[in-house]
């Protein structure tokens, strides 16, 4: 099963997460951001790069990207108790990723890049590596992320990816 934790899922079906609402396109930057409340105490926020798309970027997505041959799908993301990527430090979070077929099996034709891989912030990006076919604005991969502090528990959610 692709990575969750029983307290960021619950959050995002109670629709914790704001956004992923509005026109349609690719990749966009963004002023206002998203944010999911997985343990009660800390947030994933997304600062920029949200995909708007209601219909394809569900709720249980920390956010959605489109990625295309030369046209990489990027977002920014940090994790704070106060909702908010601005103005504060954070403790760093170590990052990891993996990009999977809805079905949980490894995907190679894309690429997940976190910078840094210790940071918090982070910029994530997705990079089709090979020719990948259009899903034709639907969520047909996720990139599974999951960030871990120096102690206690890690996080983990998913971001939908979609290909042109």
């Amino acid at each position: 099963m692709r990575l969750f934790t029983s307290a960021l899922a619950s959050a995002i079906a109670v629709g914790v997460l704001a956004g992923c609402s509005g026109g349609l396109g690719n990749s966009v930057p963004s002023t206002s951001a998203q944010s999911v409340a997985p343990a009660g105490k800390f947030t994933y926020r997304m600062v920029s790069g949200v995909y708007n798309d209601a219909n394809a970027c569900s709720t249980k997505y920390i956010t959605c990207v489109t990625v295309a041959k030369g046209s990489p799908g990027t977002a920014e993301i940090c994790i704070s108790s106060n909702s908010s990527c601005s103005g504060t430090s954070f403790p760093p979070y170590t990052w990891k990723q993996k990009i999977v077929t809805l079905k949980g099996k490894a995907f190679k034709s894309l690429v997940g890049a976190i910078k840094p891989k210790v940071g918090n912030p982070i910029t994530d990006t997705v990079t089709e590596k090979g020719k990948v076919g259009s899903s034709k604005g639907k969520v047909k991969y996720v990139q599974d992320i999951t960030a871990c502090p120096s102690s206690g528990k890690c996080l983990k959610g998913e971001v939908g990816i979609i290909t042109q």
